[in-house]
């Protein structure tokens, strides 16, 4: 049992515990070699795994987070080190004071569409760098979006879920952690992949506006597994201008999904047009004036409010030659009058202060008036139409019409505005057309994405790739689990492309294996695919031709 006095390879004193969780235990940790604070994170394998699966587990997380320590990004956790203590491997990153989002939803409730999309831009431009390096995350979630005391946010566990076999199927069947953000083809047995990070950060940002996932939060995790591989959910009513774009991140169909780089430009794009509406708001002169007795918040943020903190202004009283922020300066002050008034006479009544029934009074005086000056122009409007008008269109052209006399009133039929025509009814407001219901995947499109999908993780995943071949494929054409990894560990990179469906259950593709040692192989491969439950894995591969490029 770790205790606060035990010093982690040789380098990491812990100080002491921040907190556990299913993955492991994070400890605050001195590094007494670079004499600075550091999170040191122990991860935690499935006990009912074997000590060869706990060891695959093991060397699958230290590889996963050597690749994540390349990620240098100011919203991503970075990571500085992996060590193993006492047979569990340690990963150790950057300590930030933060708040896990999900705590923050869970206490304070949901987000605005403003804010939630503010914090979305800034996740999705660290995801969008790891994607460019080809790091996926593969547990996009908001227990693992961290919210700091400034209101930023930040990204951490890069590949931890997958490494440690949680919130996926094992090869044991077993279901660990809850599947609430996971793609609909990955609960479907599918690997995951860019798209799949792109599905469970929208789902992210859904939870943020609706108060909870797409899918629910179903405590018994294979009931929601089922809810969420048919990938059907509520559509969102409080996201706002975020819809169109949840819209398209929660697409059943992983190739509808945008890219996490257009994810960036248009969050961003509602952040900033937020931005300058509030600037309008609070530039306009029928604000509330500031009262300099009070600290003042520019922007309401709940996703900080638990470390917010108020900076009250500097205020400088007014000096004689000074004006006023929105008022005219006071003129100068004219020479005094010395002159007694005249006093009025006895009968006039002194002038006193309006009170409300007047002021009630003058208002809807001057309502009528204004109808009247409406009326008035009404009338003048139609005898402009000419004859053909539907109304009474006054005196003619050749017809003089006689003044009043100042001392007469004119008639009472003159004095009234001819009646208006009746205003041409406002169209019936668009509605918005239904979004169109995802189509079902073919199973040509199946056939396709399998094979697309099997070689996007090759050569750096092999744990992930083993799993879509059948056993007999495996150890009659591969050669074993040794024989598999012994071809793979000579590719540097492998390139697929013209990826087609010839039937329901053959594909065709062309591949091109770059070679550690320098050479350059293209290859037209056509495959067999059988379902295993519900699952397609390669079953068969026949090379129909072969060239080398280099």
């Amino acid at each position: 049992m770790s205790t606060p006095s035990t010093l982690v390879a040789d380098r990491y004193r812990l100080v002491a515990m921040l907190g556990a969780g299913g993955m492991g235990i994070v400890w605050h940790a001195w590094d007494e070699r670079l004499h600075r604070d550091v999170a040191l994170k122990m991860l935690r394998t499935q006990p009912e795994l074997t000590d060869v699966e706990r060891q695959l587990a093991t060397d699958r997380a230290m590889r996963e987070a050597r690749i994540t320590a390349g990620l240098h990004h100011p919203h991503a956790v970075t990571v500085f080190d992996v060590v193993e203590h006492e047979g569990q491997p340690c990963i150790v990153m950057q300590l930030i004071e933060s708040t896990p989002l999900s705590t923050l939803l869970r206490e304070h409730g949901t987000l605005t569409p403003a804010e939630t999309a503010r914090v979305g831009a800034q996740v999705s431009s660290a995801l969008a760098a790891a994607h460019k390096l080809r790091i996926v995350h593969r547990d996009v979630k908001p227990g693992n979006i961290l919210i700091t005391a400034d209101g930023s946010a930040m990204i951490s566990d890069f590949g931890i879920s997958h490494a440690l076999g949680d919130a996926t199927i094992t090869a044991t069947g077993m279901m660990h952690g809850t599947p609430a953000y996971l793609a609909p083809e990955v609960a479907r047995g599918l690997p995951t992949s860019f798209a799949s990070d792109v599905f469970s950060l929208g789902a992210t940002l859904y939870a943020m506006v609706e108060g909870e996932p797409p899918f629910g939060s179903d405590k018994n995790a294979i009931a929601l597994l089922h809810k969420v591989a048919r990938g059907e959910y509520p559509q969102p009513e409080h996201a706002g201008p975020l819809v169109p774009l949840l819209r398209q991140m929660l697409s059943a169909n992983p190739k509808r999904r945008p890219s996490m780089t257009s994810i960036v430009q248009s969050l961003s794009a509602v952040n900033d047009e937020t931005a300058r509406a509030i600037d309008q708001i609070t530039a306009s002169p029928a604000t509330t004036p500031i009262d300099p007795t009070q600290p003042v918040r520019r922007v309401s943020d709940p996703v900080a409010r638990t470390a917010a903190v108020d900076r009250p202004t500097r205020y400088e009283p007014p000096t004689a030659t000074t004006e006023r922020l929105g008022e005219p300066a006071a003129p100068p002050a004219a020479p005094v009058d010395l002159t007694p008034a005249p006093v009025p006479p006895m009968s006039a009544a002194a002038p006193e202060r309006p009170t409300r029934r007047r002021r009630s009074a003058i208002v809807i005086a001057g309502i009528l008036v204004l109808v009247g000056v409406l009326a008035l122009s009404a009338g003048l409007l139609f005898s402009l139409l000419g004859p053909n008008a539907d109304v009474d269109a006054g005196p003619q052209a050749n017809e003089t019409p006689t003044a009043a006399s100042p001392t007469e009133s004119p008639p009472p039929e003159t004095a009234t505005a001819p009646p208006a025509s009746p205003l041409p009814e406002p169209p019936p407001p668009a509605t918005a057309e239904p979004e169109p219901e995802p189509e079902p995947e073919t199973p040509e499109e199946r056939v396709v994405d399998t094979v697309a999908g099997y070689y996007a993780m090759l050569p750096g995943d092999l744990d992930s790739a083993w799993p879509m071949m059948t056993a007999d494929y495996q150890e009659n054409h591969a050669g074993g689990r040794g024989g598999y990894e012994g071809f793979w560990r000579e590719i540097a990179d492998v390139e697929v492309a013209e990826v087609s469906a010839t039937a329901p259950d053959r594909a065709q593709a062309t591949l091109t294996y770059h070679f550690r040692d320098g050479r350059v192989v293209q290859e037209v491969t056509a495959y067999q695919l059988v379902d295993e439950g519900g699952i397609l894995k390669i079953a068969a591969t026949d090379v129909l031709s072969s060239a080398r490029l280099e």
